[in-house]
């Protein structure tokens, strides 16, 4: 019974062994390991980009508009900014702060 189960587990080993060298053989080969079908490419000629249309159209003075907008609020915030810095300076103590006001 032990030298039966001994013959089949060295005939299983024996057959590892050669895939093994057999899978080392193909991949050392050099060669596609898939064959893969030579395809003619889906777009034939140059892509005009003029032609799309993505998202909503932007408009030159809505821009202008969201960027004056952006930047009165940039200057409300440094100009607060500027008058806490001088109430600290003033009066540190009263202030409530440890430091300079936070940003």
């Amino acid at each position: 019974m032990r030298f039966a189960f001994l013959v089949v587990f060295a005939v299983a080993m024996g057959a590892v062994y050669q895939v093994h060298h057999y899978v080392i053989a193909q991949i050392t080969s050099g060669e596609p390991r898939i064959a893969l079908q030579q395809v003619p490419p889906l777009l034939s000629g140059p892509i005009d980009f003029s032609n799309f249309h993505v998202g909503l159209p932007i408009d030159g003075k809505e821009i202008a508009r969201f960027n004056a907008d952006n930047l009165a609020s940039q200057i409300r915030d440094s100009n607060r900014r500027m008058q806490d810095m001088a109430a600290f300076t003033r009066n540190p103590t009263g202030s409530g702060w440890h430091g300079m006001p936070p940003r």
